[in-house]
């Protein structure tokens, strides 16, 4: 079928009309989205959250494919929620923010490397929090996955290894004796996991201070651990040294943070 020429010239421009006014909408929607992301923001640095909450829900609702704003509601329920607390409301807060972290992730593009570690480092400490450390310990492997020359997940994973075997041989180790060698063997082995997690944590950052304190912890445990006096001592030995050289790093980055302070200071002086 043959149109006429001015047929054709309508339709033209009733498709431009069209195309105009449907990138006009998404345009509209996404200046919404960004204007209730930055209230969202500025009512969470207030520790506002419920409405930072309402605020990320209505940017998310204008524009779907904000990742930023399902990460930062996921953020705002879990800044809600009181670790170790076991109320039905905290523990909602707690569920909430694990269900908003992970449909970061399910939105997320697959080369995300931004909102997709920040949402597993997030759901690792949550997790924690709680004290589930299986489901901790979880999130860090998938976040190492992700990112394997970074120290983090690593370090989280020895610092949860420290806090199983301290809850079970005490402070001192005084309950060591009432374990049972299944027992000791147990945490033997996540002490073990835990002293593997922290060495490459600070093969990959050598200054990784608080890694290295965490691994000092760690050998101190295998002290407690240790039936022959002899082992003992050179466990004990161990965990001294590295205290004194996390405390000599410390101190260290402490003076070149405070030089550089300086060296900041000086300069906005000259500048005036």
């Amino acid at each position: 079928m043959n149109f006429p020429k001015k047929q054709y010239a309508l339709v033209a421009v009733v498709v431009l009309v069209l195309l105009m006014v449907s990138s006009n909408c998404t345009f509209i929607h996404e200046l919404m989205a960004r204007d209730h992301l930055n209230k969202g923001v500025r009512d969470y640095t207030s520790k506002r959250y419920d409405e930072a909450i309402e605020h990320f829900e209505q940017a998310v609702e204008a524009d779907p494919e904000l990742i930023v704003g399902y990460l930062y509601m996921a953020i705002s329920y879990r800044a809600q929620f009181i670790p170790q607390a076991t109320s039905a409301e905290n523990l909602e807060k707690a569920q909430k923010a694990i269900e908003t972290f992970e449909e970061v992730l399910e939105k997320a593009p697959a080369d995300d490397t931004e909102h997709k570690p920040t949402a597993m480092a997030n759901l690792a400490g949550i997790y924690s929090q709680m004290g589930d450390y299986d489901k901790a310990k979880e999130w860090y492997h998938k976040r190492l996955e992700a990112e394997p020359n970074n120290p983090e997940p690593m370090y989280g994973i020895g610092t949860i290894d420290w806090q199983l075997s301290y809850d079970e041989t005490g402070m001192t180790g005084e309950n060591v004796e009432y374990l049972s060698e299944e027992e000791k063997e147990e945490i033997n082995q996540l002490v073990d996991e835990g002293v593997e997690a922290l060495k490459k944590a600070l093969e990959i950052d050598p200054e990784y201070v608080d890694a290295m304190q965490y691994l000092n912890l760690l050998y101190r445990e295998k002290a407690k651990l240790a039936e022959e006096e002899e082992r003992k001592r050179e466990w004990e030995l161990q965990a001294d040294r590295l205290a004194l050289q996390a405390l000599e790093l410390k101190r260290k980055q402490e003076r070149e943070a405070e030089e550089a302070r300086r060296r900041l200071m000086a300069g906005t002086e000259k500048k005036k």
